[in-house]
């Protein structure tokens, strides 16, 4: 049962505050497994903000098709964080899964001015909640799919849905996380115990900071950006 997967993390919790199971029924049992929930939601919004997950990353995901020349405007579906801004890793448009244009993601004071003659580079941002293309689409795109590298929003606890506990029962030290993490804000406004807060509070940082090294691990290094010079033909 979901309430019994939701008090198994609570008890976890209890167990490395206190040494010992919370031995509750009822009511009260009712109310740990409500607390609980709202605790482990109240931590997620700081795990999600520590790195982009590769646990909750989808690459080339769908975020619409391109229906005219005046579809630069994307909506992000509502289980999606946000779009990956990478150099290594444009937005693009695909025709029967062949690229036939990359936007770079960047930030929104650099998209490009769609009056701007000189500068022709082809960029997205994120607005909101919607991604933004730079200009209008040509006949070549039209029809295409909009594809981009995103990361998932992880989802919220709750009695009906405990797709969370899927993902902490698939990745143990995302689960260690989320107890340490729990176990230090509840300890946060305790001030009998708020002695034991800062062992606490950097047992959840060292972690935390291992799983992000972990997650972002890479044999290679990133190429450096540099400017293009092509348009220059001659020297005078």
């Amino acid at each position: 049962m979901n309430n019994d997967r939701i008090e198994a993390l609570g008890q976890s919790v209890y167990i490395a505050r206190h040494g010992q199971k919370n031995d509750v029924t009822g009511t009260d049992l009712s109310d740990f497994i409500d607390q609980t929930v709202e605790w482990a939601n109240q931590l997620t919004p700081e795990i999600e903000s520590a790195t982009d997950w590769n646990f909750m990353r989808t690459n080339d995901s769908s975020l619409g098709t391109v229906t005219n020349a005046n579809s630069i405007t994307y909506s992000l579906p509502d289980d999606v964080k946000k779009v990956v801004v990478n150099a290594m890793r444009d937005l693009t448009i695909r025709q029967d899964g062949t690229v036939v244009s990359s936007f770079k993601m960047v930030n929104a004071n650099q998209i490009t001015d769609p009056t701007d003659t000189w500068d022709i580079r082809d960029r997205a941002t994120t607005i909101g909640r919607n991604i933004v293309l730079s200009r209008p689409l040509r006949d070549t795109e039209i029809g295409g799919t909009v594809t981009a590298d995103i990361i998932g929003a992880i989802p919220a606890l709750s009695t009906t849905d405990v797709s969370l506990l899927d993902i902490l029962d698939t990745y143990p030290d995302i689960r260690q996380l989320y107890v340490l993490g729990i176990l230090k804000n509840q300890i946060l406004p305790d001030i009998v115990q708020g002695g034991l807060t800062p062992s606490f509070s950097q047992k959840f940082d060292d972690l935390l900071q291992r799983l992000v090294n972990d997650n972002n691990a890479s044999a290679d290094a990133y190429d450096q950006d540099h400017e293009n010079f092509s348009s220059i033909t001659g020297v005078w």
